[in-house]
């Protein structure tokens, strides 16, 4: 047993190196998502359909890891994005071309924007981007050198829209938008929410719905079928 224990000893001292013990090569780096999103994935999907129409962009956090050791100096990393890959028009999103790497650092956060334009409520558009060779990095593994946001803003009927009926009545997109842009809500979970909850959201609904007919006399609220909505 004497033995045993520094060999232990050992191997826990060598388990809790930094990464730059174990890799040796080039210096090199690499992306990942949030962690929310793109959890060991290299791509996620997002809808802005179940935001308020006043929300007109998002940032999607990034990290930027380096594999290798730390310098003492600042060092740049470069990004581009993979036209071949990527649907998306220049207008539609913010990406940094470049990353600035602090002195002794091993991850920078940075943020890439998506915008919310008219086109998405008829189409995906999607982004790749991914490391190039900057002189003080070269591109990372396969894995990790690159990644996917696909978007859009495509709304539909909730799958448990049947639960919702005795609330807020007969589907329409125009109706649920109306609902999304008032509550500031696009999800109701008929197994946490309480049923007066949910009937408050439907008195709120019928208050907004009569100030909205109010404000537009001679034009009430209809939905894409030319409907009357009603709550």
């Amino acid at each position: 047993m004497k033995y045993v224990l520094p060999a232990f000893l050992s191997i826990l001292l060598l388990s809790c190196q930094n990464e730059s013990f174990y890799y040796q090569d080039e210096a090199r780096a690499r992306l990942e998502g949030p962690y929310e999103w793109a959890l060991g994935t290299d791509s996620l999907d997002y809808s802005f359909a179940f935001y308020p129409s006043s929300v007109t962009e998002t940032a999607m956090n990034m990290t930027l890891f380096i594999m290798g050791k730390t310098t003492p100096n600042d060092r740049l990393v470069k990004l581009e994005v993979v036209l071949s890959e990527t649907t998306a028009l220049p207008e539609q999103y913010l990406c940094p071309t470049e990353i600035k790497v602090p002195a002794n650092t091993y991850s920078v956060p940075f943020n890439v924007v998506l915008k919310r334009t008219s086109n998405l409520s008829s189409q995906n558009v999607r982004l790749r981007i991914r490391i190039a060779d900057s002189g003080d990095f070269k591109t990372g593994v396969v894995e990790h050198n690159g990644f996917t946001i696909k978007w859009n803003d495509m709304l539909s009927r909730p799958r448990n829209w049947d639960e919702l009926t005795e609330f807020f009545g007969t589907f329409s997109l125009t109706k649920f938008r109306f609902i999304i842009d008032t509550l500031g809500i696009g999800e109701f979970d008929t197994n946490t929410m309480t049923w007066g909850q949910l009937n408050n959201y439907r008195i709120v609904m019928k208050n907004a719905l009569t100030t909205y007919n109010e404000a537009h006399p001679g034009n009430p609220l209809k939905d894409e079928n030319g409907q009357l909505v009603n709550f």
